[in-house]
């Protein structure tokens, strides 16, 4: 114990890499900390009616004087001693706070997103959730779910309710019932996982299903969509910058999706080798996936240089907070260029089912298996290569995947320069023939 007074108090520091603890000499088990950095505070030591120790804080200093502080410990010796156990009262009641905000959707919803920034949002979850993903389903439930049923308590949610709001949205937008229907089974999912719920409402709510896609675009339209990008001046009323062009062209280019490409980062390109490794953070599996680049991409990205740098995002927008597209605005851009083009709608998703389609048809003829490894599918093998594929073979089929990608830039080159050539099928080996 010390004999703590004020001017201690200011000057007492601990030793480099500790802390300081003064314990006062006329108040027992009022303590007096001073951290590495120079934060001072006050806390108070008792034993509770359990024989349990416990450590109650008082407050900064020299907010809380010494006085003060004095003052609050004799308060609280006392509470002790009619039984009170304080710290133990604060934990109960923050539980009971936290627990009051999750009873109702709103509530569960902050928890549900800060637990999935983390990888907590569901037992055995494979990480975090993509950032993207948590950005689409903030937007759906403040959007379409929150003024509806946010205040609404969980316990009194039923499956009639979710129901009525999804056929509501629906009437409008058949993907709106569905994007809301799929974030409240998540957040219901959520609640069950802490025991908040006795069972899922959000199951067995009907939606209507889409139409599945099946748009290719032939190679009048890739040509006109190809000159567009790179020249959007000379099309009429076409709302194009030239940073988008060059990244619509990559997303036809690479196959890749949409997510994926406008978020590419200069530390994701070796040029050198022509790899553009995408980090399982960034990726819908959730696993690493490594990209060829074919004559053509590489052409792209060089250009991409010259427009917008060699430092972070390749894909960058002074209008973006997150420095590169808005996933949407992506999309909106596409839907602008059909629309002047007076070509049918299309999606940049579209441009993977167009490679897709041309790579395993007779024009280049890649086995259906090597294409889903380019398109970052889930794998057709089963067992130990799951594993293997997951955790350790970062560049599994990395020949095949090249070879596929410079066929298929080779044919796009040809497509986009309306200059024929005399064979764009490359003979497949014995090992591609048996997959």
């Amino acid at each position: 114990m010390a004999k703590l007074t004020t001017d201690l108090l200011k000057r007492s520091m601990p030793e480099k890499g500790k802390r300081l603890e003064l314990r006062d000499d006329e108040e027992s088990g009022l303590i007096f900390r001073v951290t590495e950095k120079g934060k001072r505070s006050w806390s108070v030591r008792y034993v509770n009616a359990s024989g349990e120790h416990r450590r109650k804080s008082i407050g900064p200093f020299p907010s809380i004087s010494l006085s003060r502080a004095r003052e609050e410990a004799r308060k609280i010796k006392g509470a002790v001693a009619g039984g009170a156990d304080l710290v133990q009262d604060t934990r109960l009641a923050r539980a009971e706070a936290m627990t009051k905000r999750l009873r109702t959707l709103e509530g569960l919803a902050e928890s549900y997103f800060a637990d999935a920034t983390l990888g907590l949002h569901r037992p055995n979850a494979r990480g975090a959730k993509r950032d993207s993903t948590l950005r689409e389903e903030r937007r759906v439930f403040d959007k379409l779910i929150k003024k509806d049923m946010g205040a609404l308590p969980l316990a009194d949610i039923k499956r009639a309710d979710i129901q009525a709001l999804v056929s509501r949205l629906s009437k409008k937008a058949p993907s709106n019932g569905r994007h809301a229907r799929n974030v409240i089974r998540q957040l219901m999912s959520y609640a069950l996982s802490k025991d908040l719920i006795p069972a899922n409402p959000a199951h067995d709510i009907a939606v209507i299903t889409p139409t599945p896609r099946e748009r290719v675009l032939d190679d009048d339209e890739i040509r006109a969509i190809w000159r567009a990008c790179a020249q959007p001046g000379a099309v009429e009323k076409l709302a194009l910058s030239i940073e988008m062009g060059i990244a619509l062209r990559f997303a036809l280019a690479t196959l890749q999706r949409g997510g994926e490409v406008i978020g590419a980062h200069w530390d994701e390109i070796d040029l050198d080798r022509r790899l553009w490794t995408v980090p399982a953070t960034r990726m819908k599996g959730k696993r690493p996936h490594v990209v060829p680049l074919s004559d053509i991409a590489t052409g792209l990205l060089f250009k991409a240089k010259e427009a917008m740098g060699a430092e972070g995002h390749v894909f960058k927008s002074s209008a973006e907070e997150r420095g590169h597209f808005d996933r949407h605005a992506f999309t909106r851009a596409m839907s602008r260029l059909t629309s002047a083009l007076k070509i049918p709608r299309a999606t940049p998703h579209d441009f993977r089912r167009t490679g897709a389609t041309n790579l395993t048809s007779e024009r280049i003829g890649i086995p259906r298996f090597v294409v889903s490894q380019v398109l970052a599918h889930s794998g057709d093998t089963g067992g130990s290569a799951v594993v293997t594929g997951r955790h350790y073979d970062l560049y599994d089929y990395l020949a095949e995947k090249r070879r596929a990608l410079d066929a298929w830039g080779a044919l796009l080159t040809e497509i986009v320069s309306g200059e024929s050539r005399s064979e764009n099928v490359i003979p497949l080996t014995s090992v591609e023939r048996s997959s």
